[in-house]
């Protein structure tokens, strides 16, 4: 064998062995990520593509929901990834860590040796993010502040100066992103920061030369001979300096001043009476307005500040009185044309002193109400909850088809009477509620109740002019029943009749027989349903109708005391119930 032959057979042998290497080195990298490869701290080196997805999806699905964390100066905030817009591409991400099969040696050898910390791929949408920047620039912005001394108790406070914070949006997304997946450390924002005008010396000056000298005593302001003493604590809350350019500016809030004022200029002043409208003599007559003299109040704020920084002997500032017209005047009452009865009614009750005193109290606070055109009427509004501080007693009301004892019981009879000259008056109805069963004295279905605070009667004043609502009330003694009118006065603008329908879908009562040691006893009412009409005429004519369906329960027969023909259980302490089989219906 000749040497030519014999390096030929030694080349292909070579050869074979670089093949086989070759073979082997691909079948034992195949589609495997580089050995030391890592993506968000998860080590994924040596793994097949299918198996590295598999392993970097388990290792950060409870990560990717996480709110992603940021801090500026002292602060941290979050961003929600969805609301940025942020997912995590898990293909994308693999195949950036190298994984994937190839006949490139460079790529073999790199996946036997190589491999390092590879960043995810994250998609983003750049729309959401803009807008959950723009949303968390909300939150971190802020404007520098100046040094300020506010006054709690009488004494001064001093607030520093802060720094001011400006996000830089652009840095910020890209901040937001490589925070995502979020590992729970936040990660720094981008803010420029702001300075402050004045420094710490302007707070001290001001100490020093107006806040402690201005809660050192009163002020005093006069009107002519006449004058009141502000003290320290009642002008403390409204009082704020601020620092700026060096020195201090200090301001009071008249505002929160003004209640102080009306309480203590009411010796010094004259306040302004708006024009009303009373029935005088039986018939509406315009009270004029008259203007009033009030302190000066452009003048006050400026006085007292004025006042604060100087000594005890210096401390007093005269201040001057100005007009004050009424908010009503003569002629806007004069224009409301409230001139005759548009409708009017009245009905009774038997004596009861809680019927005394809830109908009186109610009437009392619904007589003189004057209501602008198009302006609503609402009782509960007006005559306000029924407690015993606002004047009211226990008395009778419906409750589940029973009559029982509860505050207020008895105003629905002004509800009642008030709807009715309402009804009658051609006024818009906009909230009524008739009693659940059906009371005799009043009109059959044209009646209304109410329950603070969620039952009202409401009417709306859409005669075009002013009303004002009278009520007359005379109370009830043991051998006299009581009465309630109400007239509506303005300007007529309807002749109204009322109607009814026969009553239909009858519904009888029940008889129940009440043990119970705080039974009442009831007598039985029917109920039915009735339709209610309103024909509205001019001048004789109809011009339209109107009608409404007032649907009554029926109350059961309630008797105190076991049925007939049982044996009451009772021990020797407990006697039976006195008036067994009594249907006196109580009071209402």
């Amino acid at each position: 064998m000749g040497r030519k032959q014999l390096a030929g057979i030694i080349a292909a042998a070579g050869f074979g062995v670089l093949v086989v290497a070759y073979g082997a080195a691909f079948a034992l990298t195949g589609d495997k990520v580089p050995g030391d490869t890592t993506v968000l701290g998860i080590p994924l080196g040596g793994l097949s593509e299918s198996a590295a997805k598999d392993k970097l999806q388990a290792g950060i699905k409870d990560r990717l929901s996480l709110p992603i964390k940021l801090k500026a100066g002292d602060s941290t905030y979050q961003v929600k990834p969805a609301d940025a817009g942020l997912s995590l591409d898990v293909d994308a991400t693999i195949a950036a860590a190298g994984a994937g099969r190839s006949l490139n040696p460079a790529r073999m050898w790199q996946v036997m040796t190589g491999g390092d910390a590879v960043a995810p791929v994250i998609t983003r949408d750049e729309e959401k993010l803009k807008a959950a920047v723009d949303q968390l620039a909300k939150q971190v912005n802020r404007p520098a502040t100046e040094g300020t001394i506010t006054f709690e108790k009488a004494k001064a406070v001093q607030h520093a100066p802060a720094e001011g914070l400006q996000l830089d949006n652009g840095k910020a997304a890209d901040t937001v992103v490589s925070g995502y997946p979020s590992d729970g450390n936040p990660r720094d924002l981008a803010v420029a920061v702001t300075k402050p005008q004045a420094g710490t010396d302007a707070i001290d000056k001001a100490m020093t030369e107006y806040a402690e000298p201005a809660m050192s005593g009163p002020v005093r302001l006069t009107v002519g001979d006449k004058g009141v003493d502000l003290q320290p604590a009642e002008l403390a809350p409204a009082l704020k300096l601020v620092a700026k350019d060096g020195t201090f500016t200090p301001s009071l809030d008249a505002a929160k001043l003004e209640p102080l004022f009306k309480t203590r200029f009411k010796t010094l002043e004259s306040l302004p009476k708006d024009a009303r409208v009373d029935i005088v003599a039986g018939k509406p007559t315009v009270i004029p307005a008259v203007d009033g003299m009030v302190v000066a109040r452009d003048k006050v704020v400026p006085a007292i500040l004025s006042l604060l920084p100087k000594p005890a002997d210096q401390r007093k500032a005269s201040v001057g009185l100005a007009k004050s017209k009424a908010k009503v005047t003569t002629e806007a009452a004069q224009a409301l044309g409230i001139k005759e009865v548009m409708g009017q009614f009245t009905t009774h009750f038997p004596h009861a002193t809680y019927r005394n005193v809830n109908i009186g109290t109610a009437a009392r606070r619904i007589n003189g109400t004057l209501l602008k055109p198009d302006e609503t009427f609402s009782l509960n509004k007006i005559v306000g909850e029924r407690t015993r501080e606002n004047g009211f007693t226990d008395g009778n009301i419906i409750s589940g088809g029973k009559f029982v004892l509860d505050l207020g019981g008895g105003v629905s009879q002004s509800a009642t009477t008030t709807f009715n000259a309402a009804f009658f008056a051609g006024l818009k109805d906009v909230e009524h509620k008739a009693h659940s069963v059906y009371i005799s004295r009043y009109p059959v279905g044209r009646e209304a109740t109410v329950a603070w605070p969620s039952v009202d009667l409401k009417f709306l004043n859409d005669s075009g002019h002013g009303i004002l609502v009278q009520t007359i009330f005379t109370a009830s003694t043991p051998g006299k029943q009581g009465s309630l009118t109400v007239k509506i006065w303005g300007t007529k603008v309807w002749d109204i009749t009322a109607g009814a329908s026969a009553k239909s879908n009858p519904r009888s009562p029940g008889l129940v027989y009440n043990t119970a040691a705080d039974c009442r006893p009831q007598a039985p009412t029917g109920g039915f349903d009735i339709t209610i009409f309103r024909y509205f005429a001019k001048s004789g004519q109809r011009v339209k109708t109107e009608s409404f369906t007032t649907k009554y329960n029926a109350a059961d027969d309630i008797r105190c005391g076991p049925k007939p023909g049982t044996t009451p259980s009772a021990t020797p302490d407990t006697p039976p119930t006195p008036g067994a089989g009594s249907t006196t219906r109580p009071p209402s």
